[in-house]
C-alpha cells in the first residue's frame, strides 16, 4: 500500500531548493517525544493482537484493536511556514495540527483550527506563508496522500516533511528526515491515484542566534556527566537558591500571620529579625544591583515627571477655558446692562 503513493525511488525534477531551519526539526522531534510520553499508558494497554505498534502505522483494520486510541497515540501532524521566492523554499517554523481518525480509512485535519492558527501566525509573521505539513513514518503512504490533499485546499503545491523515528541513528549518516512534493504520474491509468510523492533534496541552514541556542542544547547532559552546559548549571543553582529563599519566606509569613491572629505569642526580638530580613534587599551593595536600581529609579522618575508635565498641561488648558468662559460671561452681562440704560427706559414712559 505504501508503494502506491511512493515507490521509494522517485526523485523530484522541479528544481526547488529547500532550506530547513533547526527550529523546525526541533519542533517535530519535541512533538513526537511529548506524544510518546503522554501516550505511554495508552500504548501499553493496547492488546497483544495489535502487532503494528511502530510510531508509523499503516492504516487498516486490526482484530481486537481500538483503532481510534491506537492511531491517535501513534500519529502526529503539523503545518510548515516560511518563505518562498521563486524556486527557493525556506522553512522557518512549524506548529501542531489536531486531527481525528476516520473509520473509512484516513485522518481528518481540524480545518477550523488550521485556518485560525494560520491567521494568528500571519498577524505575527506577515511574511511567512503556509508551505506544507509534516508527519512521521518510514515512507509516504496512501493515508499521507489523503492528508496531503487536505493541505492542498490551502496551498496548491505543499511540501511534505516526514520524520522517521525508527531509523538507527547510530549507523545513519543523515538526519532521519525526508522532504517530498506531489507530482502527477502521467502513466497512471487511475485518475484518483495519479498523484504521487517525489523526494526533494534539502539542506539545513542556521542563523547566528540559532547556532548559539543549538550549542547550548547540544551541551546539555545528565547531572552526573563531567561535560555539561554552564548555563544549565548556573540556572539550576539559581533555581535552588530561589526555591530555598521562597520556603523561608513562606515560614516567616506564616509566623507573622499567626502572631497577628493571636495564635502565637508576640516575640519582639524575633519580629525585629523578620523586619531586618525584609529590609535587607535595598541594602545590597553589589555594583550590578546598584546600577539596575539606579536605572529603575531613573525610569520611575522620568515617568513621574512626564505625568506631572501632562497634568500641568491639562490644568493650564482648564484654566484657560475657565477664563474664556468667565470673560465671555462678564461681557454678556455688560451688554445686557447697557441695553437697559436711559434710552431704553424712555420706551416705558
Amino acid at each position: 500500500m505504501a508503494a502506491a503513493a511512493y515507490d521509494g525511488t522517485r526523485e523530484s525534477t522541479s528544481g526547488f531548493i529547500v532550506t530547513i531551519h533547526p527550529l523546525v526539526v526541533l519542533n517535530i522531534s519535541d512533538h513526537l517525544t511529548r506524544l510518546r510520553v503522554q501516550n505511554q499508558d495508552a500504548v501499553a494497554r493496547t492488546p497483544q493482537t495489535c502487532t503494528r505498534r511502530a510510531p508509523f502505522i499503516t492504516l487498516g483494520p486490526i482484530a481486537g484493536c481500538s483503532l481510534k486510541g491506537l492511531f491517535s497515540a501513534a500519529m502526529l501532524f503539523g503545518a510548515l511556514i516560511g518563505t518562498q521566492v521563486g524556486r527557493e523554499i525556506e522553512v522557518f517554523n512549524s506548529y501542531e495540527l489536531p486531527f481525528s481518525y476516520s473509520p473509512d480509512g484516513g485522518f481528518l485535519i481540524d480545518n477550523a483550527y488550521f485556518v485560525s492558527k494560520q491567521e494568528q501566525f500571519r498577524q505575527v509573521f506577515p511574511t511567512y506563508d503556509l508551505l506544507g505539513w509534516y508527519s512521521i513514518g518510514s515512507q509516504p503512504t496512501d493515508s499521507d496522500m489523503r492528508v496531503h490533499k487536505q493541505i492542498m485546499v490551502h496551498n496548491e503545491s505543499p511540501f511534505f516533511i516526514q520524520l522517521d523515528p525508527a531509523m538507527n541513528l547510530a549507523v545513519a549518516k543523515d538526519l532521519p528526515l525526508q522532504v517530498y512534493e506531489s507530482v502527477v504520474d502521467l502513466a497512471s491509468t487511475n485518475a484518483e491515484n495519479a498523484m504521487k510523492f517525489a523526494r526533494i533534496k534539502y539542506k539545513i541552514e542556521t542563523g547566528e542566534a540559532e547556532r548559539i541556542a543549538l550549542n547550548h542544547i547540544a551541551r546539555v547532559s545528565n547531572a552526573d556527566s563531567e561535560r555539561g552546559s554552564s548555563l544549565l548549571a548556573n540556572l539550576t543553582s539559581q533555581r535552588n537558591a530561589l526555591k530555598m529563599l521562597h520556603s523561608r519566606i513562606v515560614i516567616l509569613k506564616a509566623y507573622v500571620q499567626d502572631v497577628e491572629n493571636g495564635t502565637l505569642p508576640r516575640d519582639h526580638g524575633l519580629m525585629r529579625d523578620v523586619a531586618s530580613v525584609c529590609q535587607r534587599l535595598p541594602a545590597i551593595s553589589s555594583d550590578e544591583y546598584t546600577q539596575e536600581k539606579q536605572d529603575y529609579n531613573d525610569t520611575l522618575l522620568g515617568v513621574y515627571l512626564a505625568s506631572i508635565t501632562k497634568g500641568t498641561h491639562e490644568l493650564n488648558e482648564l484654566v484657560e477655558k475657565v477664563n474664556t468662559i468667565a470673560s465671555s460671561t462678564r461681557g454678556s452681562k455688560g451688554t445686557h446692562r447697557g441695553s437697559m440704560g436711559p434710552n431704553s427706559t424712555a420706551l416705558f414712559v
